[in-house]
């Protein structure tokens, strides 16, 4: 029986994108040629049994016996030999690549919890696309009960596109969850911002009072016992009335690396706003 993926590819597909990509011949339409899926396994791939464990889960994801893949050097920082075990592949074409696309995009996907949308940013120099899937488990046909460990699944989408505009509208055809939105991955952190202002409020609260009592603590000259009871108050306090407990964020972005004290932004936030033209003044240069 043929997949249903195929009959829409050669009956409605093919003449959209002639139509999108100005395309006068339908022999020159991208279309994918075949879907690799890789298993990596580590540690594991000396275990036996952890290695038929992931051979048999792989099996029942791609419908397909996959096969073991070997370490090609030596690596001895990653504890890799040459020869030795590295994880299972598969490679799909023809039905059972439509079949797992459909399957891919319509059960498994919406399963991954918090999706947010494929990054359009995974297409390559040869406009192949790949993601990874930090769960296998999403594929209905894995049994919870019986698997040994979660494990993460690379997949790359293996086209004839010979541009990267061609690839995301086959992609989109076959319903494909991209993120388009210029701001992906880049959601600000607004929740780690309010925490970080509700923690210098209540620095700014206990200031004078954590001042006494390590004024107190630090003097040599009173009784033993009285220190003691001061440091007791002190350690009774709120966590977050200490200093050390306020990071330095990016107001815009709520990061915590590579900020601007004096302009409280990071690196990427005043690289983004002066290229917008937000920060009047700055220009790009080049050496």
């Amino acid at each position: 029986m043929t997949p249903r993926l195929k009959v829409a590819y050669d009956k409605e597909i093919i003449s959209k994108l002639m139509a999108k990509l100005n395309l006068k011949n339908k022999h020159e339409v991208p279309k994918i040629d075949k879907i690799i899926l890789n298993m990596g396994l580590g540690e594991d791939a000396s275990d036996g049994k952890k290695l038929k464990s992931c051979i048999d889960d792989m099996g029942l994801i791609a419908g397909q016996k996959p096969v073991i893949t070997k370490f090609k050097k030596s690596i001895s920082n990653f504890k890799t030999r040459k020869g030795f075990n590295a994880g299972v592949k598969v490679t799909l074409r023809s039905n059972k690549m439509y079949e797992f696309i459909d399957r891919l995009v319509n059960i498994a996907l919406p399963r991954v919890k918090d999706f947010r949308g494929l990054s359009p940013k995974g297409i390559d120099h040869s406009f192949n696309y790949s993601f990874g899937v930090k769960e296998h488990i999403i594929f209905p046909e894995v049994n919870f009960d019986k698997v040994d460990k979660i494990r993460g699944l690379d997949v790359t989408i293996v086209t004839t596109s010979r541009t990267k505009e061609g690839t995301l509208e086959l992609l989109k055809e076959f319903n494909f969850p991209l993120n388009t939105k210029k701001n992906w991955g880049k959601m600000a952190k607004t929740s780690a911002i309010q925490k970080n202002l509700k923690r210098i409020k209540m620095v700014k609260r206990y200031a004078k009072k954590r001042a006494a009592l390590k004024k107190i603590i630090k003097n040599k000259k009173l009784e033993l016992s009285e220190r003691f009871a001061a440091q007791l108050k002190l350690n009774k306090l709120p966590k977050n009335s200490s200093k050390i407990r306020i990071r330095n964020r990016c107001e815009v972005s709520g990061r915590p690396h590579g900020v601007y004290r004096k302009l409280k932004i990071s690196r990427i936030a005043l690289r983004d706003m002066a290229s917008s033209g937000k920060i009047p003044g700055i220009t790009k240069s080049s050496w």
